[in-house]
């Protein structure tokens, strides 16, 4: 059909959304709902066709040939109706309000039923909120729900954190069965020997009577070589007289099949620098620089023994405004720049360094090319923040256990020079624009809701050329090149501070 000068095309903004909520007012007459889903001595007026497009479940029920898609009423057995009440009211507006009270009976309904937007944000949710007092019982939920992504960020979470998990309540409440999983897994990252040891003590004495017996199991299961020397004698020990013989053996008891032993993990912080060679001039990316006489690129250095050791090389030479971080003792280097001084371009390149494997591998690529960006670790997972060609702070993040990125919501206001830090489940962006002297301004990601604000803190530094920080034990320490005063923000209180060195 052909157009007229005069055809005018209108438009309602609000039209979806008022009809979203004249079918929210709908449902509280009966005679205006063309079904009612009956579920645990309750009674819940809806409308099929909102149903099937929020359910897969009611999907199928209401367009195939069952009885379901033609009786006014249905029963549901087996489901929360306070999981469903939420669930049927997000269908109708929208919205939901997640909480850790709540959270699992939502994924458990939603699985049930198959909304898959709430299966999606509600496993976010949990992985946000993943700290050492509640990784193991998140960790069994993800299992026997059948959230592999839950479930794997959780094991994750207790291998580079064992020690800090070995001290919660939940980890003393584990049944033995359990622990002997755990405790079996090879990859348990500590500082200290010793500390599963400890562990497996707190554990037995958490209610000795009964556990005690198992004590020789679950040592062995560790590949224990000795107890920890502060050890007390018949603390919870009585009834497993042949431990420590057990324990000098290497893990092995008389009736048992000897084994090699693998050692847990024991770990030191060390400074690891990557790159750091001038492209001159004269050189390309294809020539100017034999690689046989390249300089080693990856290294560290250990502040016990003073010592700088080689690592195997960064395989990109050449390239330069890459942005580097660890994640799960392995190292990651994202985006930068190749090619000559005069003709550059920006890359979406990811690097990994595999501690286990001693070896860089390539990973994903980014989404967007960067260059003189920065990146930072929040729950696990990779934020990278700027470096592109655009003028708004672009972020995305690396999920390494999908091992894929996704675009999250840009930063509220336009840094380029900047620097990032993860504290307390959220993401701090501390930066200026490029005027020479202009103010500091602190903005904060939380992951849960994808969403920016900005932070009006007092005693904010004025400004930082260069700035980087980091964060520890839930403060953030923040340094430019331009300055040695070192800076150290509370989250908590929203308070600067400087540091006395």
């Amino acid at each position: 059909m052909g157009r007229n000068v005069d055809d005018f095309d209108f438009c309602l903004a609000s039209h979806a959304q008022s009809l979203l909520e004249g079918l929210q007012r709908l449902r509280a007459n009966p005679k205006l709902s063309d079904v009612t889903l009956l579920v645990g001595g309750r009674e819940f007026p809806c409308h099929r066709g909102v149903l099937a497009l929020c359910s897969h479940y009611f999907d199928a029920m209401f367009s195939g040939d069952f009885v379901e898609s033609i009786t006014a009423r249905v029963e549901i057995k087996e489901v929360d109706p306070s999981a469903l009440e939420m669930l049927l009211d997000f269908a109708y507006t929208g919205k939901i309000t997640i909480n850790q009270a709540n959270v699992e009976g939502l994924i458990r309904t939603s699985n049930q039923l198959h909304f898959p937007t709430i299966q999606k944000v509600c496993t976010r949710y949990l992985r946000q909120q993943m700290d050492a007092t509640n990784c193991l019982g998140i960790c069994e939920f993800g299992e026997s729900h059948g959230c592999p992504e839950v479930s794997s960020k959780a094991w994750s979470f207790l291998q580079e954190n064992f020690e800090d998990v070995s001290r919660q309540e939940e980890f003393l409440q584990l049944s033995k069965e359990r622990l002997a999983i755990y405790l079996s897994n090879d990859q348990l990252q500590v500082q200290e020997e010793q500390s599963l040891a400890e562990a497996v003590l707190r554990w037995v004495r958490y209610d000795a009577g009964p556990r005690a017996k198992f004590l020789p199991e679950l040592l062995e299961l560790a590949h224990l070589v000795s107890l920890p020397d502060h050890n007390e004698p018949g603390a919870g020990l009585g009834a497993s007289q042949r431990c420590p013989g057990l324990c000098l053996q290497g893990g092995s008891s008389s009736g048992a099949q000897k084994r090699p032993l693998t050692l847990p993990q024991k770990l030191e912080e060390v400074l690891v620098v990557v790159g750091g060679r001038v492209l001159e001039e004269t050189e390309d990316d294809d020539g100017g620089l034999d690689a046989r006489a390249t300089p080693r690129n990856f290294a560290f250095y250990n502040p016990k023994s003073r010592r700088w050791m080689a690592l195997p090389d960064f395989p990109d030479y050449n390239k330069w405004g890459f942005s580097l971080v660890a994640l799960n003792n392995d190292v990651y280097v994202t985006g930068g720049s190749r090619g000559s001084q005069n003709d550059t371009w920006s890359t979406t390149q990811a690097w990994r360094f595999c501690l286990k494997d001693g070896a860089w591998k390539p990973i994903a690529s980014m989404l967007k090319a960067r260059t003189n960006h920065t990146s930072a670790v929040l729950n696990g997972e990779i934020y990278v923040i700027g470096g592109t060609t655009v003028d708004i702070v672009e972020v995305e993040c690396y999920d390494p256990y999908n091992k894929s990125w996704c675009a999250i919501s840009p930063a509220l206001k336009y840094v380029s020079n900047f620097t990032a830090a993860g504290c307390l489940g959220k993401l701090y962006l501390i930066g200026s624009c490029a005027v020479k002297y202009n103010a500091l301004t602190l903005q904060c990601y939380n992951p849960v809701r994808d969403l920016w604000s900005v932070i009006t803190s007092p005693f904010i530094p004025k400004y930082l050329s260069a700035p980087r920080c980091a964060s520890l034990h839930g403060l953030i320490y923040l340094i430019g090149d331009n300055t040695k005063k070192v800076y150290v923000y509370d989250p908590e209180a929203n308070i600067w501070q400087k540091v006395g060195l």
